[in-house]
């Protein structure tokens, strides 16, 4: 039987390639992008496998659990769930609930639609959240203001989110009695365009010149430890940090089991969703 991936994020850069790629292995590719056009668009352009454009505005709770029911609505079973979707902000923008959207996408929308989703995953499915090595210059989770409103700044920002990342895939880990396998993910130094889209003139130059320092990565490599998680036989370990198709440590603050439990209940908060294992 065909195995069905969703990956969110996926009209360009990583996630497009993460699709590519398990498209060529023969998985069913669930393609979200932000709208219905630009998903097909990406779709099209995979020209080898089986590809179902899917979208949703990820800064959207509203959104998510109506992506989450036409995936349940419209494909019987979901092997893997890459949550791949990213944004960097210049600026502080707030979503419809006045939170922080860099930590809306990046984080509350992996919480939400993977516990939206958990149940109709097979009972082996694997979840891959798509953090980065960002998080490390960050000490900790600002609980006492999340949407950095005393001092926002877009990396920090971005950082924040990351180490959520990490601090969900091990709580996740750590709580659930399944098979289900998480794993957290650092692609590396990608030439991508995140750091381009709606930032200033400033910083989309500073992305532009990044993009072109020699040791980046391309998309397709960026993509490959999802990519490996995805599709190897046999499953990963669960809980781990993995870099170059291999786990590693993550920053020493991703290992606070009290900032995780924290993060989880701001999490269930926030989304208005709450886990049952």
């Amino acid at each position: 039987m065909k195995k069905t991936v969703l990956i969110t994020g996926a009209t360009g850069g990583i996630g497009l390639e993460t699709a590519r790629a398990l498209a060529a292995r023969g998985f069913h590719i669930l393609l979200h992008g932000r709208t219905l056009e630009k998903a097909r668009m990406a779709a099209s352009s995979i020209t080898e496998g089986s590809v179902s454009p899917i979208h949703a505005d990820l800064s959207d709770l509203t959104a998510i659990h109506d992506l989450a029911g036409r995936v349940k609505a419209l494909h019987p079973h979901l092997d893997v769930l890459i949550n791949n979707a990213g944004v960097w902000n210049s600026r502080q923008v707030l979503t419809a609930e006045g939170v922080e959207e860099t930590f809306a996408v990046n984080h509350l929308a992996y919480f939400l639609l993977t516990g939206l989703l958990r149940d109709h995953l097979q009972p082996d499915g694997r979840i891959i959240c798509v953090a980065s090595d960002s998080h490390r210059q960050v000490k900790g989770m600002r609980f006492d203001d999340l949407n950095l409103d005393g001092n926002y700044h877009g990396l920090r920002s971005y950082a924040q989110s990351k180490l959520a990342n990490v601090l969900f895939c091990y709580e996740y880990d750590r709580r659930k009695r399944d098979r289900t396998t998480i794993c957290a993910v650092q692609p590396g130094l990608v030439q991508t365009d995140i750091g381009i889209k709606g930032n200033t003139w400033l910083h989309r130059l500073a992305w532009r010149v990044r993009r072109r320092m020699q040791g980046n990565k391309t998309p397709a490599e960026g993509a490959a430890t999802s990519v490996f998680l995805a599709s190897v036989e046999d499953a990963p370990p669960s809980g781990l940090y993995w870099d170059n198709l291999s786990p590693k440590r993550s920053y020493s603050s991703s290992y606070s089991e009290e900032e995780a439990r924290r993060l989880w209940e701001v999490s269930e908060k926030l989304t208005g969703y709450r886990y049952q294992f």
